[in-house]
């Protein structure tokens, strides 16, 4: 079984996607008038630091008008985009347990927290990027129902099973093309803002096939991230030293990572954006 899952990842790995080239000029943007993305890549436990991240955007008043996720990165983006409130996606992020995690419940916890049903229905543009494990095809889902999109998103394969969607068999997008940097920039993005959690993958330790496929998904996602982050104005690279990929009880320090992250770089984001500096 682990086999058939590895050799499908490897088939899949041949379907690296070329990146667009990134906008030359990006300061003279007007912020009323251009369209400034927000792209979450995969971090599992650590993309608590993503919802720090958006506090910190919030806070600044940095308009985003594009989210792209892929997967926990498209659990935390929908998360946000149900109400676009930074404080709200906080407030339900807490309460995700490390067992719903790990036991794939997410239709239990967010169908009594998303006010929208439909992808379309959020009040802003969002899509969720998952990949067809069928043919290897990433799939872009900005329409229809949210929960099974969330559901293929975060799912790995080896790991969880695949969602069954229409007639696709969908799983994280990482394993085929890593953060979707080249989506935002398809969709006619200006500025592109991605948040990257794949730093210190290192692991020393091997307890079971588990430890093995996770860590094969976090390397091939960080190789396929690497191309892609070159294609972004700004990367967010928030310190995830101390926290483990599955360490669901450090939610607070991943967010005041993501918040302090997003700080560092405001004063660039405020300079393409000419807006000004807080004195």
């Amino acid at each position: 079984m682990l086999f058939r899952w590895m050799l499908s990842i490897g088939l899949i790995l041949l379907t690296a996607c070329s990146v667009p080239k990134p906008r030359p000029n990006i300061y003279d943007l007007n912020p009323d008038t251009s369209i400034i993305a927000l792209v979450l890549g995969e971090g599992m436990a650590r993309s608590f630091a993503h919802v720090g991240v958006l506090k910190a955007l919030e806070e600044e008043s940095i308009p985003i008008h594009l989210i792209v996720g892929s997967g926990m990165g498209a659990f935390m983006a929908s998360l946000y985009a149900n109400k676009k409130s930074a404080n709200d996606m906080e407030w339900h992020a807490m309460a995700l347990k490390r067992t719903t995690y790990l036991r794939f419940q997410f239709e239990n916890f967010l169908k009594t927290r998303l006010i929208h049903s439909k992808l379309e229905k959020l009040p802003i543009p969002t899509l969720l990027i998952a990949t067809d494990l069928k043919t290897g095809e990433r799939v872009i889902l900005e329409e229809g129902a949210i929960i099974p999109a969330i559901e293929g998103c975060v799912a790995i394969p080896g790991f969880s099973r695949p969602q069954r969607y229409q007639d696709k068999a969908l799983v994280s997008s990482e394993i085929s093309h890593g953060i979707p940097v080249d989506i935002a920039q398809s969709r006619g993005a200006d500025l592109i803002i991605a948040v990257d959690l794949t730093q210190g993958i290192e692991r020393y330790g091997f307890r079971d096939t588990d430890d093995i496929t996770l860590q094969s998904y976090k390397i091939t996602s960080k190789a396929h991230s690497e191309r892609q982050l070159k294609q972004a104005h700004i990367v967010i690279r928030p310190d995830m030293s101390g926290i483990d990929f599955l360490d669901f009880s450090q939610k607070r320090k991943a967010m005041l990572a993501g918040y302090e992250a997003a700080e560092k770089v405001m004063p660039e984001l405020k300079k393409i954006l000419q807006l000004q500096e807080d004195e």
